[in-house]
């Protein structure tokens, strides 16, 4: 860690970011999905805004599977991993981008309209059943309109409508969803950023660490260079062992030989 450059914690802490955004996501919707005590409006945005909910379970499993690609490619130093996980940073980006929009619109644009005709139309039995027992209601503007009779809901039943409820807690869950997506625009747009900035210096190394291929030795090369030595031998001719050198013997010699012993 001591050795980590700082583009690899600029990094390091933006793959987290997409971990804490993914695993937020799953989270919330992993709740709704099983309809726990979680929050109140469970089981009806669970049957209100399935398809809804179907795209924020997918843009939560990308965030978490960018986050593994991310985590992997950072520790390891590897740029490769590290630019797999920058190109799946744009697709998680379009899937944000398409649950805030869906959410948006269904919420901006004549969401009472909607709720009528999902009512009339779209919801079976069972969901209209589980919409009437979450929020205490019975039919959608009163009992006698398209009711699902239970214990609890029948023709003079003492309970109101589900259209107010319904259209107050879709309000209100839409809103959240929107307001989390397009929140979470500019910091992923921050994550990308620093994926292509950052991702090629993880390291000290500079490029990939191999010699380029001009600079390569190959076996043509020592053959060359064995032979262009072997051809300056050859012109330098024989090698010839030098005499041995003797000292003249001469009367100076001598006077210093007998000195010695």
């Amino acid at each position: 860690v001591d050795r980590w450059t700082t583009y690899k914690w600029c990094l390091f802490l933006s793959v987290c970011t997409v971990f804490a955004a993914g695993a937020a996501g799953l989270v919330c919707a992993l709740l709704t999905w099983f309809r726990g005590r979680s929050w109140d409006g469970a089981d009806v945005f669970c049957v209100a805004n399935y398809d809804l909910l179907v795209l924020v379970t997918l843009a939560s499993a990308l965030l978490l599977f960018s986050f593994m690609v991310g985590i992997t490619g950072t520790v390891l130093n590897s740029r490769p991993i590290l630019a797999v996980y920058a190109l799946l940073l744009w697709p998680v980006l379009i899937s944000i981008l398409v649950v805030g929009y869906t959410s948006y619109k269904r919420y901006a644009f004549s969401l009472d309209r909607k709720l009528n005709l999902a009512w009339s139309q779209y919801y079976t039995p069972l969901g209209r059943l589980t919409i009437q027992d979450a929020l205490w209601c019975c039919g959608y503007n009163s009992a006698l309109h398209e009711a699902t009779a239970s214990a609890r809901c029948y023709a003079r039943a003492p309970l109101p409508g589900c259209k107010g409820r319904l259209l107050r807690v879709e309000r209100g869950a839409l809103r959240t969803v929107w307001t989390a997506a397009f929140a979470l625009v500019p910091l992923h747009l921050v994550n990308v950023v620093a994926a292509l900035l950052c991702a090629n210096h993880v390291n000290r190394t500079f490029g990939k660490g191999i010699m380029p291929r001009r600079y390569r030795l190959r076996g043509a090369d020592v053959r060359a260079h064995a032979e262009s030595i072997l051809g300056a031998v050859r012109t330098l001719g024989p090698v010839v062992r030098p005499l041995p050198a003797r000292v003249p013997s001469t009367a100076a010699g001598r006077d210093d030989r007998e000195d010695r012993e």
